[in-house]
């Protein structure tokens, strides 16, 4: 958003909280969220511990619970979120992730050992040219850039299926913790893509 927009928006949420209270709870949440990804710590990269919480829904921003992530569903989108004092890590696109559950005996030993109880965690930023991984495969178990068709395996640790990829996505190693999601370590390689 603009610095333009984002004044018409707090302009036009002034005007709809002279006409009522719960117009304005509802403008001023959006605001909220741009202040807090505008936010030099919300730049920061997922860190040890760090919970993982829904990007959108009416639960957005609330932790994820390990056994939300269903075994078979499609991939959710997820930031991780400071556990000390709440701050969502939204402040760049480079830690929003993809989370999802695959059968633990199918799994990679690569994968495996980034995983927590088969529930995974992939950067959603493609290797390729930086588009967001939104699609999925569910019969291949694999995620798809729908920007240049980059495909990569969920099983084995966002390894390359279909280029024009030349880097397996980023994998975000998980635990649980009191049955929440939690950031186990560092992505396991750089996150982004190189430019030509």
């Amino acid at each position: 958003m603009q610095r333009a927009d984002a004044d018409d928006a707090i302009c036009a949420c002034t005007r709809r909280a002279l006409l009522g209270g719960l117009a304005a709870a509802a403008c001023l949440a959006p605001i909220a969220g741009l202040a807090q990804a505008a936010n030099p710590a919300a730049r920061v990269r997922p860190q040890p511990g760090d919970r993982l919480a829904l990007v959108s829904g009416e639960r957005a921003g609330q932790p994820i619970a390990a056994r939300e992530v269903l075994l078979g569903a499609a991939p959710l989108a997820a930031w991780p979120l400071d556990p000390a004092d709440g701050l969502l890590r939204n402040g760049s696109r480079l830690n929003q992730l993809r989370i999802l559950r695959l059968d633990p005996a199918t799994l990679s030993p690569r994968t495996t050992a980034n995983a927590a109880e088969g529930v995974v965690a992939y950067s959603a930023m493609c290797s390729h040219a930086g588009c967001d991984v939104t699609g999925w495969d569910a019969a291949a178990l694999q995620l798809i850039c729908p920007c240049h068709g980059s495909t990569f395996s969920a099983l084995d640790a966002g390894a390359i299926a279909k280029g024009p990829a030349s880097k397996p996505l980023a994998m975000l190693p998980l635990r649980i913790q009191e049955g929440e999601l939690r950031v186990a370590s560092a992505f396991t390689r750089r996150v982004g893509f190189t430019p030509a």
